[in-house]
């Protein structure tokens, strides 16, 4: 579409930034994980519409912020503004994203998953082996530019087994249950008149999602099944 950016109109759009510097000195191949997305989306939304504008950008940022190693080389932020946050707690900004990975970020330190005990290595290496992909969509946009609100569900299956540090000495394991797991949240962004990221507040329940993949986790006495009670997301489905 005339006048937008690539990173609003290709989902893909980023992956085409060879002259970067890519982590594992590489440009990520998410020909699996594109291809999971579209096999088991529940929404499909016109091309050029809101939510599909909203979903090509975070699907760029994401790429971005998990697999370039420069912060002036990241295109879909307004890089003297940006920052980040998770449930109204500290804010992050892109160099903390760097080096702590999107997985810390958005987790933190929760009864079931430390990211304190995690750096940016274990936890991209702890969710790819523990899920087939791991798909985002956008469910519902509620608003748009400059302050964009939107729903969004984040899933996958776990075929992998779970090893988690808690710190201690302590391990979280869990065997792979080969279910879907997902959860859902609200985040509003703010963007300026280039459609680059100012701002991320996101607002969801970490627990939800590590109670599901801790379903039959492992205990001194064998393996005891943790009980999901559901998204305490106030705005999830």
């Amino acid at each position: 579409m005339a006048g937008l950016p690539d990173f609003m109109t290709n989902p893909n759009a980023v992956l085409n930034d060879k002259d970067h510097e890519w982590r594992y000195n590489r440009v990520p191949d998410y020909t699996k994980v594109n291809a999971a997305f579209e096999a088991e989306k529940s929404k499909e939304h016109p091309e050029g519409s809101l939510e599909s504008l909203v979903s090509n950008l975070v699907k760029n940022w994401e790429k971005e912020v998990s697999y370039k190693l420069r912060a002036d080389q990241i295109r879909t932020i307004d890089h003297t503004k940006y920052r980040f946050s998770v449930n109204g707690k500290e804010w992050h900004d892109v160099e903390d994203m760097l080096k702590i990975g999107t997985y810390n970020a958005l987790i933190g330190d929760t009864e079931l998953y430390k990211a304190s005990e995690s750096d940016f290595s274990d936890s991209h290496k702890l969710f790819k082996r523990c899920l087939r992909t791991f798909s985002w969509e956008v469910l519902e946009v509620y608003s748009g530019p400059p302050t964009v609100a939107f729903k969004w569900r984040h899933w996958g299956t776990m075929t992998g087994d779970l090893s988690v540090k808690l710190g201690n000495g302590k391990k979280l394991e869990a065997p792979a249950s080969n279910e879907v797991v997902q959860t859902f949240g609200i985040t509003v962004a703010k963007v300026n008149d280039k459609f680059e990221i100012e701002q991320l507040e996101t607002f969801y329940d970490p627990n939800d999602l590590m109670k599901q993949l801790a379903k039959n986790k492992k205990t001194e006495e064998g393996e005891q099944a943790v009980q999901s009670s559901g998204s305490k997301c106030p705005f999830a489905a």
